[in-house]
């Protein structure tokens, strides 16, 4: 499998349709939940992602959306994170959150994190030093709770009903591009 982060202007054009594709197949048909996914926060975000390939062009199997933080939610978080069905039952998702925490920490050290996962990735993301930070909530239909890493400059993190809806707003991330950082992850 080769690992990716890249920002979304760097993106091929056969990455971009492999993620949109991979996060449809599993935000939206398998888990029946009819929304639209492409969301306008994408160009602002940092994607990372695992490809792998079947004899044909290289498919996203791994994926997740690193969206930056700003003065009034300093928190990045951590969205789309998904791993397709035949890679569930191996380490790519230990391997995508260990990616992704390497990303944020490289790209914006010392930034709180924030995340939704299903209850069962409760565990996996305590071992990886988050807490519970928001009880059980739907994001996108799906149960989940959310999950906090690290302290926000405001001096606690804030409980929200999802990163969606506390993003909802978000039009522009002042972020620095990281594209100059991304040869230091050693992912493309």
């Amino acid at each position: 499998m080769e690992w990716k982060c890249s920002e979304f202007k760097h993106l091929s054009t056969h990455e971009l349709y492999s993620i949109l594709r991979a996060r449809s197949a599993v935000f939206v048909v398998e888990y029946a939940h009819i929304h639209l996914d492409i969301d306008d926060k994408d160009q602002g975000a940092l994607h990372i992602f695992g490809l792998e390939s079947d004899g044909g062009s290289p498919q996203v199997v791994a994926y997740a959306r690193l969206l930056p933080g700003n003065e009034q939610e300093p928190e990045v978080v951590i969205d789309k994170l998904l791993t397709v069905s035949k890679r569930r039952d191996d380490d790519t998702r230990d391997l995508l959150m260990t990616h992704a925490l390497a990303a944020v920490q490289t790209v914006w050290p010392d930034h709180p994190i924030h995340i939704n996962v299903s209850a069962h990735l409760e565990v996996l993301c305590e071992s990886l030093g988050f807490r519970k930070a928001v009880g059980s909530l739907l994001d996108h239909g799906a149960s989940c709770v959310g999950m906090a890493r690290g302290q926000a400059q405001s001096g606690g993190l804030r409980e929200r009903a999802t990163v969606h809806a506390a993003r909802e707003d978000a039009q522009d991330f002042d972020a620095p591009g990281p594209h100059h950082l991304i040869d230091r992850l050693g992912m493309t």
